[in-house]
């Protein structure tokens, strides 16, 4: 990965272990680069469905990936499909699961519940149980998606997401006006940052730009900067690899310097 130096600073906010390489890629670049993650994983020691011929356990992240088969070591069977959201939690299931037996929007597609249901639907699978691997929340679009159907679909929750409290110090670097490209990768990790800011009396800075992977944290971000008309929003949507991210900030950080 190579960049060309630049003054704009990165603020990395996806949780602990998931910042690392690319903030060493974006550095190698010539960013200044902070790592705050918004949220902290914690998995569950909760009962993990076994699958079996004709069904479908649904991956919604990397992280539902490892915590699943952090328990689960038997050979996946013939017959059962795993689905997931994106490329990058695809990527994470080859390590566990025949790639011919993974359901997943192609790359560049969307990474996000609708994407795959289409894949689903395109594969037309017979009906029968449906597993959905997740956190303790998360949308239930999907489910209700493959229960209209024919599936039977049971939600499991493997891990939480806890927000992190930022500290004052990184409040202000966000909220300051100094230029900044912001990565937030999910509508819980925004939500924990708005609780940050607001817990510091401090607001969204003037100026920001945003790497994002779905359109509905794009449209949340809109919301907050719609009725400032003092602030410039720009938002630059990237897929969840690590390729793709270091791009989209690189080309978002020379678009501030």
């Amino acid at each position: 990965m190579q960049g060309q130096p630049s003054a704009a600073q990165v603020l990395l906010t996806r949780p602990q272990g998931r910042n690392e390489s690319l903030a060493q890629a974006l550095r190698q670049a010539g960013l200044a680069v902070l790592e705050a993650p918004a949220l902290a994983i914690h998995w569950l020691d909760t009962p993990r469905p076994l699958p079996s011929a004709g069904d479908l356990l649904v991956f919604v992240s990397g992280q539902a990936v490892a915590a699943y088969f952090s328990q689960q070591c038997a050979p996946w069977p013939v017959g059962a499909w795993a689905g997931a959201v994106g490329s990058a939690t695809a990527q994470a299931l080859r390590t566990h699961v025949p790639p011919a037996q993974i359901l997943a929007p192609a790359d560049g597609a969307p990474p996000d519940s609708e994407s795959l249901l289409a894949v689903i639907q395109a594969q037309a699978l017979p009906a029968g149980q449906a597993h959905i691997l997740r956190a303790t929340r998360g949308r239930d679009w999907l489910a209700d998606g493959l229960r209209q159907l024919g599936w039977q679909v049971s939600c499991h929750a493997l891990y939480q997401r806890d927000p992190c409290e930022w500290d004052a110090v990184v409040c202000a670097r966000l909220a300051s006006p100094t230029p900044l490209v912001l990565l937030v990768t999910s509508l819980e990790a925004l939500s924990a940052i708005e609780a940050s800011l607001r817990a510091c009396h401090l607001d969204w800075p003037p100026v920001l730009h945003v790497v994002t992977l779905h359109e509905r944290i794009a449209r949340r971000l809109q919301y907050l900067y719609a009725d400032r008309p003092d602030g410039m929003l720009h938002i630059t949507m990237s897929g969840p690899d690590g390729a793709a991210l270091f791009q989209a900030i690189v080309a978002a950080s020379r678009q501030l310097s």
